[in-house]
């Protein structure tokens, strides 16, 4: 993954896209929660999220974004399958962790956001249970009185935050379980 990580970052960086483009570990988050809800979200689209609205990059630079994005998504998708279970973008040892891990939240919703009716098709008050630890660290809702609430209270945040990679298991086994490949494969048949 850090060979990713790193023709992530060359390709934002030299290109100097633009102040809206996503990090590394945003871009995580965002592929992240694309992994988990398959939805029919072109490149283009996925691309121009990453990328900011407008960001324009040289027709290889172009290729080599989109092969990465691919690559990272499928590095994303192999982890919830792995033996040691998914593991963040972003480590706790990490000095900047808090605000890295902020950022990954970020993305992750911002990919919701762009397929809401999917996540909630089925399952709709599990998905919002289990929504909660990423929401929170995201800082997108602070204003809500019920995260307000929870922020006064550091233990519970630090709780929440440490079940990210658990509650992002159950979301994946939730979208991606044999059963649910079954009912999909048995609607495209009808």
């Amino acid at each position: 993954m850090q060979n990713i990580s790193a023709t992530f970052e060359q390709l934002i960086e030299s290109n100097a896209v633009n102040e809206y483009s996503m990090s590394y570990h945003r871009a995580h988050g965002f592929l992240t929660a694309l992994t988990i809800c398959p939805t029919n979200i072109k490149i283009d689209t996925i691309r121009e999220a990453i990328l900011g609205e407008g960001a324009v990059l040289a027709n290889q630079d172009t290729r080599t974004l989109d092969k990465t994005i691919c690559l990272l998504t499928d590095e994303i998708d192999r982890s919830f399958n792995n033996e040691d279970g998914f593991t963040l973008s972003c480590k706790e040892e990490q000095s900047n962790f808090t605000a890295t891990i902020e950022e990954w939240c970020i993305g992750f919703m911002e990919a919701h956001f762009l397929a809401v009716d999917a996540w909630f098709k089925e399952h709709e008050q599990e998905v919002c249970e289990l929504f909660i630890p990423v929401m929170l660290v995201s800082g997108l809702f602070d204003d809500e009185p019920e995260f307000s609430e929870i922020l006064q209270a550091p233990s519970l945040v630090e709780d929440m935050r440490s079940q990210i990679p658990e509650v992002l298991m159950e979301l994946y086994l939730m979208f991606n379980s044999p059963e649910d490949a079954r009912k999909k494969n048995v609607k495209s048949k009808v």
